[in-house]
């Protein structure tokens, strides 16, 4: 087997590993949605009037947040493993002396340059964004950090533009409002992420039966 081929069969693999865990993070998403669901029914239809249907709005507006703030979170601790994982096999493939991490900067800029500049792979930005990626992980900084709340949070502005582009999360002047169309285009800009930079590498199952179809 020639270096090339090792070389894809790594890119490869690491691509089936972060679409299944995609795949099981939308699968959790669903599930969330369905529960939160099931229980707001109850609350409204079910729940018995002295004890328990007080408890709807407090429900709606504490819950759900945090349930899909934690899909972002999660989110976010997957994404790293991928940029992480991707640099190393990176590294390996063009016998790089230089890590990710010696780099500067945050995370996904230190993995833009690194790849972008030190790699030389053009990753593909026909249907991914870098601010987008960015601003994923500002989100999640800001619930971990800021406990969602932006005016002292350094990059709100960041925060501002991804709701100006996607619609959410709802920022107010003091905070965001992480709700489900949140957590799913977080998960859907993952995605594609994921996608781009693994297409770039001709790594993705569609390019890989097109170089395979090539070599016929």
């Amino acid at each position: 087997m020639s270096n090339s081929t090792k070389a894809q069969d790594l890119f490869f693999d690491n691509y089936l590993d972060a679409s299944c865990r995609l795949n099981e993070l939308e699968e959790f998403r669903q599930y969330v949605g369905n529960y939160l669901g099931e229980e707001e029914r109850y609350l409204r239809d079910e729940a018995h009037v002295d004890l328990e249907i007080g408890f709807l709005p407090l429900f709606a507006e504490t819950f759900p947040p945090i349930l899909h703030s934690s899909l972002i979170i999660s989110t976010v601790i997957l994404l790293e493993m991928e940029v992480k994982g991707y640099a190393e096999a990176l590294r390996r493939v063009r016998n790089l002396n230089l890590g990710y991490n010696d780099l500067s900067g945050s995370l996904i800029e230190r993995f833009r340059k690194y790849v972008t500049v030190i790699g030389g792979i053009q990753v593909p930005v026909k249907k991914f964004h870098w601010a987008d990626i960015v601003a994923v992980f500002e989100i999640r900084n800001a619930l971990v950090h800021n406990g969602g709340m932006l005016p002292a949070f350094p990059k709100a502005n960041v925060i501002r533009s991804f709701e100006s582009r996607h619609g959410t999360p709802i920022c107010t002047q003091d905070r965001m409002k992480i709700t489900a169309e949140t957590s799913k285009t977080a998960l859907d800009v993952a995605s594609s992420f994921i996608d781009a930079i693994y297409e770039a590498v001709d790594a993705t199952p569609e390019r890989r039966e097109m170089r395979q179809a090539s070599m016929e």
